[in-house]
C-alpha cells in the first residue's frame, strides 16, 4: 500500500508542476520581441508580443530589408494577432493577419523553446511559419 501511496503523490505533483499548471489556471503569455522569416522581397519583420486581457496580442514594430536596414513598410504599426484565447494544450488559437492585410480566421500559435509556430489557415489553405525570439 505505501508504494502506491507514493506513485500517487508522485503523480499529483508532476500533474501539479506541469508546463500548463500555471497560476490561476492560465496559460502564460510569451512576450517578447520575434523576427519573422523573409517575405518574398527579404523583407524580415519584428513583431512585439504581449497580453491583451488574457489573450495574446502582437504589432509589427519594424522592418528590415535583406541588407538588414531599416525598410519603409505599411505594415509596421500593424496589428498580426488580436484575442488570440489560450488553449488547454499550451497554445494560442485565434484571429491572425498577415503582412499583406491578409486575414486568417483560424490560426494557432505555440512557442517552442525560442521559436514561435505560427499556423494560419484560411477558407482554403493553410501556411505554416516559424518567428525566432530576438529578446
Amino acid at each position: 500500500m505505501g508504494i502506491l501511496r507514493l506513485c500517487a503523490v508522485i503523480l499529483c505533483l508532476g500533474l501539479a508542476t506541469g508546463p500548463f499548471a500555471q497560476e490561476g489556471g492560465q496559460t502564460e503569455v510569451p512576450r517578447g520581441l520575434w523576427q519573422t522569416e523573409p517575405d518574398d522581397l527579404g523583407v524580415i519583420l519584428f513583431v512585439r508580443t504581449r497580453s491583451c486581457g488574457g489573450a495574446l496580442c502582437a504589432r509589427v514594430q519594424r522592418a528590415k530589408n535583406r541588407a538588414g536596414y531599416d525598410a519603409p513598410s505599411n505594415a509596421v504599426g500593424q496589428k498580426l494577432f488580436w484575442a488570440m484565447r489560450p488553449q488547454p494544450d499550451g497554445s494560442f488559437f485565434g484571429e491572425h493577419r498577415d503582412a499583406r492585410a491578409r486575414q486568417y480566421a483560424q490560426s494557432r500559435v505555440e512557442v517552442i523553446g525560442n521559436r514561435l509556430r505560427l499556423r494560419a489557415c484560411d477558407k482554403t489553405v493553410c501556411k505554416e511559419t516559424i518567428w525566432k525570439r530576438v529578446r
